[in-house]
């Protein structure tokens, strides 16, 4: 999917996205994500099944001059991710207003990890477009690896192992995920097969207690150990086995924890993980 010819949200090119990485590679220290989807993006676009559920664009092109950009996904999702480098946010506010790329009556339109910086912005358009916002007050901290830190404890929890996870895994993920809905378990599988991911088994029963999923921006997410399970240290297991293979491919790990969720808090800080800002996630109220 890609915009019209006439839209002010230009389609960025496969072969000017390396271009946009570098671009971002100056940034990676308050905005790691960026860079990390860019790269995520990159290897989509050479997937024949996940290239058209990517799409990025820039206002007038304006990246190259800002860093504008705004992306859509579209695998069982309809999630759009903007960032700008702009503390004015110009070019954002005008590609958002002005487009007709983007549906903002979709009801699965959900604006993804939305930098504090931009939330002014896009908000200004929720009213520009009369749409009621669902927003949660308390906002979601973004943790990424502390610079320099890229080795991990060899420590391991007696009677599991720890296995890259299949698509099959994405049924028992969905049944207990928070933020389920309508095509939420072809999503997540989705994100197994494109990104791939960790689960914790009992070495006995051979069953899933923990699992991690590389999300839509090539973060940690979906973290999650079933309830008679917890404390055990398998969410710590396979948030470090993520957290190795992302500094592996040369990225810097990053993952958003909402700010009352003291456990994980505490976990990612544990691994060396460090605060760098704030992000809400904001979509319509149906």
């Amino acid at each position: 999917m890609a915009p019209l010819a006439n839209d002010i949200l230009r389609e960025i090119a496969d072969e000017t996205l390396p271009a946009l990485a570098e671009l971002y590679k100056k940034h990676v220290g308050w905005a790691p994500h960026v860079l990390s989807l860019i790269h995520m993006g990159i290897r989509w676009k050479r997937s024949a099944k996940y290239r058209d559920c990517i799409s990025f664009t820039s206002p007038n092109d304006s990246w190259e001059r800002d860093g504008t950009i705004v992306v859509l996904f579209t695998n069982y999702c309809y999630n759009i991710f903007v960032f700008t480098l702009d503390e004015k946010c110009t070019n954002l506010r005008e590609g958002l207003s002005r487009t007709n790329f983007i549906d903002y009556k979709n009801p699965q339109a959900t604006f993804f990890c939305v930098h504090e910086k931009h939330v002014s912005t896009v908000m200004t358009i929720f009213e520009e477009k009369e749409l009621n916002v669902d927003r949660t007050e308390a906002p979601y901290l973004m943790y990424a690896l502390a610079a320099g830190k890229s080795e991990f404890s060899n420590e391991h929890p007696t009677g599991v192992y720890l296995r890259e996870l299949d698509v099959e895994s994405a049924a028992q993920i969905d049944s207990v995920w928070p933020y389920k809905y309508p095509g939420s378990q072809d999503y997540i599988a989705s994100l197994i097969e494109s990104n791939g991911g960790y689960g914790v088994f009992l070495k006995n029963e051979d069953e899933m207690v923990a699992w991690a999923v590389k999300h839509c921006l090539g973060h940690i997410g979906m973290v999650q150990t079933r309830e008679n399970e917890k404390k055990k240290g398998y969410g710590l297991l396979v948030t470090k086995a993520l957290a190795k293979e992302i500094v592996e491919e040369g990225q810097r790990p990053f993952a958003t924890i909402y700010a009352q969720n003291k456990a994980s808090i505490c976990m990612f800080e544990k691994l060396g993980f460090q605060k760098i800002g704030n992000c809400y996630f904001i979509n319509q109220l149906t």
